[in-house]
């Protein structure tokens, strides 16, 4: 039996590194306060995501159809004040001349991993499907997708945004 622990242990290791060691990384934020990791973990069809941001409060991320017509919001952050981490799965529909508000999506496709907040930058990891086959998701692709960002002072919901933007990423 102790054989066999000790022959997983290098395995252990290594699924633990792919987990903390993200290979990939794009500052999204041109005043350098809103950065993205990303790892595809390889032969599980799944992604994991890190924001980081020099905020106190919440951070969304947008993955956008290729279109721009719709995307698939990651809103989470760590409340410091309460010491937990919260994570939402929404959705957006860009409709001409409307105020833009995400709705919740009933599926959960997304996992949070971790948050923390270290003075001044909230992190927030999460793991989910590249395509999670959930008609309000948008699935990863490999080349370039469009992506949205943004970042609040504060972790009420409903606080305006203090920076957000749009850019190009390209997945593995």
């Amino acid at each position: 039996m102790m054989k066999v622990l000790i022959a997983l242990i290098p395995l252990l290791a290594v699924c633990a590194g792919q987990l903390n060691n993200l290979t990939n990384s794009q500052e999204l934020d041109p005043a350098g306060n809103f950065r993205l990791n990303w790892e595809v973990i390889p032969e599980t069809g799944d992604i994991v995501l890190e924001i980081q941001a020099k905020t106190a409060g919440w951070v969304s991320l947008e993955i956008v159809t290729d279109d721009g017509k719709y995307a698939d919001v990651i809103f989470g952050g760590y409340n410091d004040e309460f010491n937990f981490g919260y994570v939402e799965d929404w959705s957006l529909e860009w409709t001409p001349g409307a105020h833009l508000l995400p709705i919740p999506d009933a599926s959960k496709d997304i996992v949070l991993q971790s948050a923390t907040y270290v003075d001044p930058t909230t992190t927030l990891r999460v793991k989910r499907s590249l395509n999670t086959g959930d008609y309000y998701d948008v699935p990863i692709h490999s080349g370039q997708m469009p992506m949205g960002w943004s970042y609040s002072a504060t972790d009420a919901y409903d606080s305006v945004h203090a920076a957000a933007g749009f850019v190009y990423i390209t997945f593995y």
